[in-house]
């Protein structure tokens, strides 16, 4: 979605036409299903050999991907300077490789691995990004973002999953065509406000090494705005709290939801919330602890799209509404 290859369809979400793209090629046999989840869909993909052979062949002809490793050594063939759209960076050090490469005018996605755990921070980013639109720092051993980011107004698509970023400059808001941030198990534990055009925010944290604790998984305070995010699609994992509990009953074209910290005073308004959205398919609920009941009998139906439930907490009785499912 975000590098601008899904096509508009009619009453049709731009997810539903992505996934539709997927099934496609899975039931093609051009990628093969590696995992599910409990609900069948899949969760990681991969390649086989001789199409991946085939599709590096078409890369290096249409000059649409570079990928850089330490000395600047590209295994498609292609130099520095091939216009590609599309750069991936191998290395310990990815600063010193960004600074190198000449095409940057034209970049549309980056995505940066870090082969070092001891590597540099990204303080500052090149100039002439400024037809970005995905900017890829999962598991990068990063701190702090740097001051350019935003500048990036065409950026799309922000993952900072796993790093070790505290914190998003208070001018994000300037980002207006971003659609997905990720800040899953970073360190940021506030979002600041002016964000509106997002359609899924994601910044669930887990208990590295505590999965049998009850506590092995929470959420992220959600920003006061929430509620004018008119275009979000999945909210996972998010604090409750008595704002936020009124601010979900505005926001019911969601099609995922996850909520932690749920206490029983929060129940019914939360309850009221789930029952207008329509179009949920994930639904997961945790109480603030392990002695805290979750009741959920103020629903009278699950929403009709659902397809996972997950209830963390006591439960008094079966809700009656679990034969809908």
């Amino acid at each position: 979605m975000a590098e601008g290859f899904v096509e508009k369809v009619e009453k049709t979400t731009p997810e539903e036409v992505a996934e539709s793209y997927f099934m496609a090629l899975i039931n093609r046999s051009m990628l093969q299903v590696v995992m599910r989840n409990p609900a069948g869909r899949p969760k990681a993909l991969k390649m086989h050999d001789l199409m991946q052979g085939l599709a590096l062949l078409v890369l290096k002809k249409e000059k649409f991907c570079t990928v850089l490793y330490d000395g600047s050594t590209d295994h498609q063939g292609s130099d520095q300077e091939n216009g590609a759209h599309h750069l991936s960076i191998l290395s310990s050090d990815h600063r010193e490789l960004l600074k190198s490469w000449k095409s940057k005018s034209r970049l549309r996605t980056l995505f940066v691995f870090a082969t070092n755990v001891f590597s540099p921070s990204l303080n500052t980013l090149p100039s002439g990004l400024k037809l970005l639109r995905v900017l890829d720092l999962e598991d990068a051993p990063i701190v702090k973002l740097p001051d350019e980011l935003v500048q990036l107004f065409n950026l799309r698509y922000l993952n900072l999953r796993g790093t070790r970023v505290k914190e998003l400059p208070k001018s994000i808001g300037r980002l207006h065509n971003l659609q997905t941030l990720d800040i899953t198990d970073s360190k940021i534990e506030v979002l600041p406000t002016g964000i509106t055009n997002l359609r899924h925010l994601i910044m669930y944290r887990c208990n590295r090494g505590h999965y049998s604790d009850f506590d092995y998984t929470y959420g992220t305070p959600s920003p006061s705005n929430i509620c004018k995010l008119k275009n979000l699609q999945v909210l996972a994992c998010v604090e409750a709290n008595a704002g936020l509990m009124k601010q979900t009953k505005n926001i019911t074209q969601l099609t995922r939801i996850g909520i932690t910290k749920v206490r029983e005073a929060d129940n019914k308004d939360l309850c009221i919330s789930i029952q207008n959205m329509k179009l949920l398919r994930y639904l997961f609920v945790m109480v603030t602890d392990e002695e805290e009941y979750l009741r959920m009998e103020a629903l009278s139906s699950a929403p009709p799209c659902l397809n996972m439930l997950i209830l963390v907490g006591k439960l008094e009785k079966v809700p009656r509404w679990f034969h809908s499912l």
